[in-house]
């Protein structure tokens, strides 16, 4: 993945949510083309003002993808994906918080490189926890 993956993914018409979980299944060497519509729905804060930011939630549920029922673990590296996302989003997490004046549509500079930045520590966080991202559970 490198920033003109986001990019391309980006003028295709692709919401960040939607780019997050596509630059995973990519990895996985897989298509789903119904959870890249179902993660539209979490595009712009879910669609709501104080809705958290979609790079957060979309990366939330790919960590979930990852840990299946093993819950303890998912809370660990839930931990680590959102305290990375607090100290990337000082103002808040919250899509409006992160995009400003630009809500509700995304910030060009700010959005792709939190997409680019979480995505990445995102596959640390999988690593870190005995995932390869190549090669989810079944």
């Amino acid at each position: 993945m490198n920033d003109l993956d986001i990019l391309t993914l980006k003028h295709q018409g692709y919401c960040c949510s939607q780019i997050m979980v596509i630059l995973t299944l990519d990895l996985m060497d897989r298509k789903n083309e119904d959870l890249v519509a179902f993660s539209r729905g979490l595009c712009m804060g879910s669609g709501m003002d104080t809705g958290p930011c979609g790079i957060l939630t979309a990366g939330m549920g790919i960590l979930a993808l990852f840990a299946k029922t093993d819950t303890d673990r998912l809370a660990l590296m839930q931990e680590s994906y959102l305290g990375f996302f607090k100290e990337l989003a000082p103002a808040g997490v919250g899509c409006k918080e992160i995009t400003g004046e630009y809500f509700p549509a995304p910030h060009p500079e700010t959005c792709g490189r939190f997409l680019s930045s979480s995505f990445s520590r995102l596959m640390a966080v999988l690593s870190e926890n005995g995932f390869d991202p190549t090669d989810p559970p079944s």
